[in-house]
């Protein structure tokens, strides 16, 4: 992995050449000129093309440089927002109608391609590079700043700090585990169960974590003399069972389906056992060694996944209590195997 300031300095070398070439920034670009249609494919192909080297100059860069220059250097954002609202309302484009700038711009691209629009999709290329450019130099001269650069990497060490406490290892594959969770009550349902649940969207984890996420970050760029260490970890923990929370609408939901294939009491007492034999062995997981654990968790599926599946092809053929209670014991043994075998990897990390 690149270190965080050798990362912005490779960077940098990417950036300036593109920066010390670029013209002035300091206003939007005029809306679709009117040109000639030759004019207007050529000036279209121009853009594109900066598009993409724009693009993929912006996604290589460090994540909380972009940030910062998007918040307090982003005022362009606003600007090419209200393009974008402009071209949705101007060419009726309905189904580009997202509050994710991430979605609607290729969208507002891909419809105004598709209706013979290159003239307005070259000035909306435009209005965007102008923006990215703009994004750009405000990284450069961050890169050039020593105090900036300074604090970066004094919240960057913070950070490490944080992830590296022992407190944090829990919280850390909180967001892994409840993953898993989400596995193993999908695995117990047919497969008209499991499609009846929207699986966890990616975009809406994003949004619900931007709060929890800009204040740790918060915490960790304050001045030393305010900077509260015991805040941070809480607040990285915090992150992290948010995180985690993010698969709980589509767990629920799985949870929710049980009883209308097969579930009844008996088998409700085995999946409690099934989810604290699992619960058992993630936390077993956090202080063991991460090789042998991993061997333990394969060969406990190698072991039973045989009985595992014949029970699972039974039961999604014929969804009944009956069937469904020689699964969850199926599931049972195994998770019982592979505790058994992470057990003393956990007494060795004691030691």
């Amino acid at each position: 992995m690149i270190e965080p300031l050798r990362q912005w300095s490779l960077l940098g070398l990417l950036i300036a050449p593109l920066v010390a070439g670029l013209p002035a920034c300091g206003a939007a670009p005029p809306r679709e000129p009117q040109a000639p249609a030759a004019d207007a494919n050529a000036k279209l192909e121009q853009a594109t093309k900066a598009h993409g080297d724009l693009a993929a100059q912006l996604s290589a860069a460090p994540h909380d440089i972009l940030v910062h220059c998007q918040t307090t250097g982003g005022d362009c954002l606003i600007s090419v927002a209200e393009r974008r609202d402009e071209l949705v309302g101007k060419y009726y484009l309905n189904l580009c109608r997202d509050s994710d700038p991430e979605k609607q711009g290729p969208c507002i691209a891909h419809e105004l391609e598709q209706r013979g629009q290159p003239a307005a999709l070259a000035s909306f290329y435009e209005t965007e590079n102008w923006c990215s450019r703009k994004l750009l130099e405000c990284m450069s001269a961050y890169a050039s700043n020593a105090e900036h650069l300074a604090a970066r990497q004094l919240a960057q060490d913070r950070r490490a700090q944080v992830e590296a406490a022992p407190q944090s290892a829990s919280a850390e594959r909180a967001p892994e585990f409840a993953e898993e969770k989400l596995a193993f009550v999908r695995a117990i349902l047919p497969p008209k169960g499991q499609s009846a649940c929207a699986p966890s969207v990616a975009e809406t984890c994003t949004k619900t974590l931007a709060g929890p996420s800009a204040e740790f970050e918060a915490e960790l760029a304050k001045a030393p003399a305010s900077y509260d260490a015991k805040r941070a970890l809480s607040l990285y923990e915090s992150l992290r069972r948010v995180e985690a929370e993010c698969s709980g609408p589509e767990l629920n939901c799985l949870l929710d389906q049980l009883p209308q294939y097969g579930a009844s009491p008996e088998s409700d007492k085995l999946l409690k056992q099934n989810l604290n034999l699992l619960a058992q062995q993630q936390q077993a997981r956090v202080t063991a060694d991460p090789d042998p654990a991993d061997r333990c968790i394969s060969s406990g599926v190698t072991q039973h996944s045989d009985r595992i599946v014949s029970a699972y092809q039974a039961y999604a053929r014929d969804p009944a209590p009956a069937p469904f209670l020689r699964l969850q014991k199926a599931f049972i043994a195994m998770h019982q195997t592979q505790l058994w075998c992470l057990t003393p990897l956990v007494r060795a990390a004691k030691r």
